[in-house]
């Protein structure tokens, strides 16, 4: 076989040949320091995504009698100097250890993103029936630590997804996921124009009053209208959001941001569906209200770790996730309503009851779960994502 060389003139045949001595002299001649393999990309990224961040009560604000805003400072003493960014909406899911079991929850930040930049957080937290919930009421003080995830969810503004325009419905404690979306558009992060009708049932039920009196300033771009449902106050409206509403504040290019209770999603929905909107232009907060489960069996739920097996009983009231996290068991979680996937885990054998489970059709073919969305009817055998 000949070799073809064509275009090859006897210059590049003599560099060619030269190469490896040219490259040698490179190699030995470099410094033996060690090379360089963390980049500014690497630390960028850590810094905005980190897996875990330890923080400090640095302030409890009490909003009424059944909501508190809990001010969140880097914990130094554990690494921690610096708490990440975020886009206005999203949350961080708080971990804490409770009578024997370990729990992750999910709070919005309510701050802006502005004030992450100068090192503090706030989320506020509804009284309710779970035992997080009660426990950061009744239990943590100032100065108490915790460790929290990263900022997550893509319950926020893109500008090249979402309308200039932009309506917000909300309801009661709903006004967590909308607060810092102004926050943001007064502070020049986001550059769109907000109009949140806001619905309480009184006016002591109002959260965050002082600082949406503040934020619907004159000519500026956010505009609340606040109503009440069950009293009639001077400078508040009365009833329900109607259609009539809306028309006055939309244009033909507008996002809707819901959050509320599963009654007020179904309310709203049916007056945005008049309009007949791109999905895109209707985004939904994933807070969804406890499914009634009746099953009162108690199964034995086996967990499968990397390193051990255990062992444990569920209600069939009960999430996997909530028996795992009960029973000590620190399994991954962020969002709690089977939305996120971070809990993502393969089912072994068994059968669950599951609900707002978005999977993959890979991942249902292939029997994968979300444990915090999933209830059993049998024995089960999980593995978890280590």
């Amino acid at each position: 076989m000949e070799l073809n060389l064509k275009g090859l003139d006897q210059k590049d045949m003599n560099a060619f040949h030269t190469l490896p001595s040219e490259r040698a002299k490179i190699i030995y001649g470099s410094s033996p320091a060690a090379i360089k393999t963390t980049y500014t990309a690497n630390q960028l990224a850590s810094s905005l995504h980190p897996d875990i961040q330890y923080v400090k009560v640095a302030k409890i604000i009490e909003e009424n009698d059944q909501v508190k805003t809990f001010v969140l400072v880097p914990n130094t003493e554990e690494k921690t100097q610096k708490l990440a960014y975020f886009r206005p909406g999203q949350y961080i899911s708080i971990e804490l250890k409770i009578d024997g079991g370990i729990y992750r929850r999910p709070y919005t930040i309510t701050s802006s993103p502005k004030d992450a930049l100068e090192n503090f957080y706030t989320i506020t937290v509804k009284r309710k029936k779970g035992i997080v919930s009660n426990y950061l009421f009744d239990h943590v003080k100032v100065n108490d630590t915790f460790s929290v995830s990263g900022p997550t969810g893509t319950f926020y503004y893109e500008p090249l997804r979402d309308a200039k325009n932009v309506i917000a419905l909300v309801e009661g404690i709903g006004i967590n996921q909308i607060i810092s979306m102004a926050l943001a558009i007064q502070d020049k992060i986001l550059d769109c124009k907000l109009t949140i009708f806001y619905s309480v049932k009184t006016e002591k039920d109002i959260l965050f009053l002082d600082k949406l009196i503040q934020l619907n300033k004159k000519n500026s771009p956010i505009t609340i209208i606040i109503l009440l449902s069950e009293e009639e106050k001077e400078n508040y409206l009365h009833g329900f959001i109607t259609k009539e509403m809306l028309d006055q504040y939309k244009e033909p290019e507008t996002s809707f941001f819901i959050s509320g209770s599963l009654s007020f999603y179904d309310r709203v929905n049916e007056l945005l569906k008049e309009y007949n909107l791109s999905n895109k232009y209707i985004r939904h907060e994933s807070f969804f209200g406890r499914v009634a489960i009746q099953n009162t069996n108690t199964y034995t739920i086996t967990v499968l770790t990397e390193e051990k097996e255990i062992s444990i009983p569920c209600n069939g009231k009960e999430t996997l996730l909530e028996a795992m996290e009960k029973n000590g068991i620190s399994a991954p979680s962020r969002c709690h309503v089977g939305d996120c996937g971070f809990c993502r885990s393969k089912l072994k054998s068994g059968v669950v009851r599951t609900f707002n489970n978005i999977l993959t059709k890979a991942d249902e073919e292939n029997e994968y779960i979300h444990p915090c969305a999933s209830f059993p009817e049998s024995d089960i055998v999980i593995e978890l994502p280590y």
